[in-house]
């Protein structure tokens, strides 16, 4: 009896230390959220339709119910393809912001996206927006400007602000004409070289083989090239204090008069060592033309450039004056100071913006001229010799970063400048009948803006 008793607890404890048979609960397996791998923004443009497929991925390989919140009017959303869709106008510029959820079921997991939807301009939405911008703010107060743009593809863009004539309220429009002032220096220059190309004088040819002027200093040794490049040493008549004077504001002037003005003024160098910007050298290129062809500058101005090149809007003014007015001529106080029979090639034809620009493309960009012949026009001959970078009746720039050439003009308060990039094969004219002591800042402004744009 004694032994029973103690084997019991003995059993019982040996019964209480045996390991449990029974199975632990299994742990839970690790819900991995989804992914949604978009940018902080993308970019619509209006117009355009748009279209997006929101990445989502879920490692665990669960299905993904993928939603978008904040849609605005012009875009949806497909679950089903996870695509968003839909072409914004230009009234929806700008930035908004989404959101995108995606559920696996267990979790959801969110991320911001916004849309911004970009304006782009068409090339003539920036020419106007430019023009109008630099109108009012460079050259505020300015009566109008004009603007045109060739393209090397054969588009023509047009622009204008602001109006025609101190004496009307009337706008200023594309066809109205405006005195092209020294700008007329690369007419007269293609004039010469496309004569030059028929054979009627070679450009080292001496000009008094061909229009012998008595008493010019030099005379016999100044060649037409030198005339074209300004470095015959020939006196400036128009820049000259004493030239306009007696009844010069109702006069007219011949050929001789300002052949005897450079005469009685004589040479300001031996041809050929110095530069000097003269209009009184593209006159006489004038008078070498006509006296070549035997017709009036006028006609053959017409015959040789404005009729084969299509400038309706182009005229060379040997007529104009107080009475006898040009029909849609921008006006302006000075329009008609005096008869531009004293300017001659220098500077006497009117034209439009949109015809200068044709002009310009033809000339710089096209065949009109051969290709030897526009070489010898755009090499800088002026800065060869100590002075301007010019070539044939062609200003030579390097600003802004941009190579272009071209020609400014000047004229009874009238400003004009073509400019020929040829990076671009873009052709820009600007044409204003009112001076404004801002005038560059607006046409170097349009400049870049318009060849970072193109």
């Amino acid at each position: 009896m004694v032994f029973i008793l103690r084997v019991l607890p003995l059993v019982l404890l040996t019964v209480f230390l045996l390991p449990s048979c029974s199975k632990e609960p299994a742990e839970s397996p690790i819900n991995h959220l989804p992914e949604i791998d978009t940018p902080l923004e993308v970019l619509a443009y209006a117009d355009s339709l748009f279209t997006y497929t929101v990445p989502v991925e879920d490692i665990d390989g669960d299905e993904v119910v993928v939603t978008v919140t904040g849609l605005p009017g012009w875009l949806s959303f497909d679950v089903g393809s996870r695509k968003l869709r839909g072409t914004p106008s230009r009234q929806n510029e700008g930035a908004r912001e989404l959101t995108i959820i995606a559920d696996d079921g267990k979790e959801q997991v969110s991320r911001k996206l916004s849309i911004r939807v970009v304006v782009i301009l068409s090339f003539q939405e920036k020419l106007d927006m430019e023009l109008l911008q630099y109108f009012h703010l460079a050259t505020t107060g300015i009566l109008g400007v004009s603007a045109a743009v060739s393209t090397p593809d054969g588009e023509l863009f047009t622009s204008t602000a602001g109006k025609h004539s101190p004496f009307s309220d009337g706008a200023v429009n594309p066809n109205h004409q405006y005195r092209m002032a020294s700008v007329s220096k690369i007419f007269t220059a293609t004039l010469i070289l496309r004569l030059a190309e028929e054979g009627y004088f070679g450009l080292d040819d001496k000009l008094f083989d061909y229009l012998p002027i008595p008493g010019l200093e030099y005379g016999e040794d100044i060649t037409i090239r030198q005339l074209l490049n300004h470095t015959a040493g020939v006196v400036d008549h128009l820049n000259s204090s004493d030239f306009f004077t007696g009844s010069w504001m109702t006069r007219t002037w011949t050929n001789q008069d300002i052949f005897d003005y450079a005469v009685q003024k004589g040479a300001l160098f031996e041809p050929g060592t110095a530069y000097a910007y003269s209009n009184t050298g593209f006159y006489i290129l004038g008078a070498l033309a006509e006296k070549v062809t035997g017709l009036s500058l006028r006609t053959v101005f017409q015959q040789w450039i404005f009729e084969p090149l299509g400038l309706e809007r182009t005229l060379y003014d040997d007529f104009s004056n107080r009475i006898a007015h040009i029909a849609e001529l921008a006006e302006n106080e000075r329009a008609y100071e005096y008869h531009l029979s004293a300017v001659g090639a220098a500077g006497a034809i009117v034209s439009t913006p949109a015809d200068v620009a044709r002009f310009g493309q033809a000339v710089y960009g096209g065949d009109f001229l051969s290709p030897a012949s526009l070489e010898q026009m755009t090499t800088d001959y002026g800065f060869a010799v100590g002075g301007d970078h010019y070539g044939l009746g062609t200003r030579l720039w390097d600003d802004h970063g941009i190579i272009h050439h071209g020609h400014t003009g000047a004229l009874m308060d009238y400003r004009t400048i073509l400019m020929y990039v040829p990076a671009k094969g873009l052709c820009i004219t600007l044409a204003t009948n009112d001076p404004h002591s801002q005038w560059f800042s607006l046409v170097n402004g349009l400049l870049v803006d318009l060849v970072q744009f193109y």
